[in-house]
């Protein structure tokens, strides 16, 4: 039996003698602990000893378990936490950071040992130098910088938290990197990345992914409605050759940094206002030239739409009219009012197209077809504390378009023209 865990021994000779009891105190250190026999003894009659492997001693050290324990501290089982302590000699054996089931497993079999009774062979091994992958911590950040270095013929650690693969001329992303579960950072930034695969929304754990200085150009829908709604944080796509992005990528309510500098971009997203936690966002060196209404509703930190060529903004102006709205656009509005979950096998791609498209009034409904435009002054300084100006004259006023869905929004807007609404 074996388990792997963090271990931190204190020996309770040392405080009588002003001595620290432990040189890891209240750090512990990776190690495995296995139940077993030395080599060669009787399989039934052979004394059990409980070994401790670490990296600085992989021979292990082993401690007579019959009728050598104090006490067993188990209070904490399942948080992964006990204390073993033993007579001879005087150490208190600290373990934290085990699996619970594992735990109670050889905590069970230690019992058993104390007392000289009988066990199974699955609790009782053989017990023989530890090799180093079994007392090395996993493996949780890995950088590659090199092209020689990326790794070919062997895997990706399991364990991986963070991952940084750059400056490797990758032209897509690895189907192995898809596979880290527990992965929470990627940065494949500086390679050649073209697109992303869909799949990538299954990292469940991933909340900051740096795609900068690629050759992306589209990202795909699906990649923002997976499980990346509830864990993405940071998104950096700066440098690359998008021209649009998703309506999608609204869904990723947690997201708090955006950066989409040095792109081909003609706008964002209708309905970016949904990301009520961003706080920094920059798309610097693009070609917006009108910003959406729901972008009223952002409260950031910092925001930097320099060097855009912003059309020129002056006051308010209306454009359209109002009829009334058609059976396509009423099924439509019904359809996102409601959230109802589609997919390219439920409807057919020229009607997913259309509720793509779908433009929202400043009272928050949707519009289609039938809706009042205007264009208006927007101060930056008033949802974001620090602005960056627009342009080399240090403008920090940028247009915006919205939309009026109704003649009740239509009839309000005519009546305060200089007020907006949230």
């Amino acid at each position: 039996m074996r388990l792997i865990c963090t271990v931190e021994v204190n020996n309770r000779l040392c405080p009588s003698h002003n001595l620290a009891s432990s040189k890891n105190k209240g750090r512990g250190g990776y190690a495995t602990l296995t139940l077993g026999r030395k080599p060669g003894s009787d399989s039934k009659e052979g004394m059990v000893f409980l070994m401790m492997c670490t990296a600085k001693d992989k021979t292990g050290t082993k401690y007579k378990l019959k009728g050598n324990i104090g006490q067993i501290f188990g209070r904490f089982v399942q948080e992964g936490k006990a204390t073993i302590r033993f007579h001879q000699p005087e150490h208190d054996i600290c373990i934290s950071k085990a699996d619970p089931i594992n735990l109670k497993a050889l905590l069970s079999a230690v019992k058993l040992a104390h007392h000289g009774q009988q066990m199974t062979r699955a609790q009782v091994s053989t017990l023989t130098p530890a090799t180093s992958s079994q007392v090395e911590p996993p493996k949780t950040k890995m950088t590659v910088s090199k092209r020689k270095d990326y790794p070919l013929t062997k895997s990706f650690p399991s364990s991986l938290i963070e991952l940084r693969i750059n400056h490797c001329t990758l032209n897509r992303v690895d189907t192995r990197i898809l596979g880290l579960k527990h992965l929470k950072l990627l940065d494949m930034s500086d390679n050649n990345i073209r697109t992303l695969p869909e799949t990538i929304g299954e990292m469940k754990c991933l909340a900051d992914l740096n795609m900068s200085n690629n050759q992306l150009t589209e990202l795909p829908g699906k990649f923002f409605q997976s499980t990346l709604r509830n864990s993405l944080q940071s998104l950096d796509l700066s440098h690359n050759q998008l021209s649009r992005l998703p309506n999608q990528l609204c869904a990723c309510v947690d997201l708090v940094s955006l950066k989409l500098d040095s792109n081909r971009l003609s706008g964002l997203p209708p309905s970016i206002g949904l990301l009520r936690k961003l706080r920094f966002l920059t798309t610097t060196r693009n070609q917006i030239t009108l910003l959406p209404a729901s972008f009223l509703k952002l409260q950031l930190d910092t925001v930097d739409l320099f060097e855009n060529p912003f059309l020129e903004d002056g006051p308010s102006t209306l454009t359209g009219k109002l009829t009334f709205p058609s059976l396509l656009e009423i099924t439509a509005r019904v359809v996102k009012r409601h959230r109802l979950h589609y997919t390219e096998e439920d409807l057919p791609r020229t009607l997913i197209s259309y509720l793509d498209v779908a433009r929202r009034c400043l009272c928050g409904q949707l519009c289609f077809d039938n809706f009042v435009r205007f264009l208006a002054r927007l101060d930056l300084h008033r949802l974001a504390h620090t602005v960056t100006a627009v342009d080399s004259q240090g403008r920090t006023h940028a247009p915006l378009e919205a939309f009026l869905c109704s003649e009740a929004c239509s009839a309000k807007y005519r009546k305060h023209p200089a007020g907006f609404w949230k």
